[in-house]
């Protein structure tokens, strides 16, 4: 046998075991599951009150779509750092093509990519609105960031 392949028959099981380790590793990270950030003990849970703002999307997206999502995720982010820590304003993006977001068309009677804000207490939802015109401003990110933080507020005061 060739030095070459003994490297080369050892190489498979030490590249599978490094794929394996980076997978285990990196499966919190994909499954979106937090790390523990408070000690053992201390609840990590939701306040009663929450404002989420959600873009819809489908498996279809094209340029504007994909910066509808970017400037609302910026807005959200920049305009409440603070709101966000304290879990009052969550930020989510849901697929309407996958079975489990389906409903949300006839819920919210959507017609296209949108961005919805909504007031959740103890996990229902008490209010929302959608904020269609982020398809007039895409062209003005300024506008646009000053338009869905402003509803946000708006939101978030009468938590």
């Amino acid at each position: 046998m060739q030095p070459s392949q003994v490297i080369g028959r050892r190489k498979g099981p030490v590249v599978g075991l490094f794929v394996s380790l980076c997978v285990i590793l990196a499966s919190p990270l994909v499954s979106g599951t937090e790390p523990a950030e408070k000690p053992v003990g201390e609840s990590r849970e939701a306040p009663e009150s929450q404002v989420w703002v959600t873009y819809y999307y489908t498996s279809y997206r094209c340029a504007t779509c994909k910066k509808l999502e970017t400037y609302s995720r910026q807005a959200i982010e920049e305009g409440f750092p603070a709101e966000i820590e304290e879990k009052k304003i969550v930020f989510r993006t849901l697929n309407l093509d996958e079975s489990e977001n389906s409903r949300y068309v006839e819920d919210y009677k959507l017609v296209t990519k949108s961005l919805i804000v909504s007031l959740n207490r103890n996990g229902k939802e008490i209010k929302w609105k959608n904020l269609p015109d982020i398809w007039k401003l895409v062209g003005d990110q300024e506008k646009f960031r000053e338009y869905v933080q402003r509803e946000t507020r708006d939101f978030l005061e009468e938590r």
